[in-house]
């Protein structure tokens, strides 16, 4: 997200996380996070991925009720692309850099047609091989 946000910064695109729950909590390489039993613990949690990913993005975060992250599908890696008019242009599952890179391209071209925003961002050799 961090590439996109550079990438797009002069398009007036904003970007925006939101922190829901530990995915894998107490599992290996994550035994120090537990599942959030307080919201202050939560917020912490959240603090700390901040800080130890660096991120510059803001960062909302969802209730102890998960309402939010209901509402949008309760994954633990969703994304959206949402126009200036407030609609959906693109949902998906599990985020993936590339296919964001693309609708965003395709927005802000359309929004501005004489400056053109080739996608760049090339995620196929991530992830794990089955």
């Amino acid at each position: 997200m961090q590439e996109l946000k550079e990438k797009y910064a002069e398009r007036d695109v904003e970007f925006v996380s939101m922190y829901v729950r530990e995915p894998h909590p107490e599992e290996r390489g994550f035994r120090k996070y537990r599942q959030h039993e307080t919201y202050d613990q939560k917020l912490a949690y959240a603090k700390e991925l901040v800080e130890t990913k660096n991120l510059d993005i803001p960062v909302i975060v969802d209730g102890m009720d998960q309402r939010h992250h209901e509402t949008l599908g309760n994954l633990p890696n969703m994304a959206y692309v949402v126009d200036k008019d407030g609609r959906v242009r693109h949902a998906e599952t599990w985020l993936l850099a590339d296919h964001v890179d693309r609708v965003l391209a395709e927005l802000v071209t359309a929004d501005d047609p004489s400056r053109p925003v080739i996608p760049t961002i090339d995620t196929s050799g991530v992830g794990a091989e089955i």
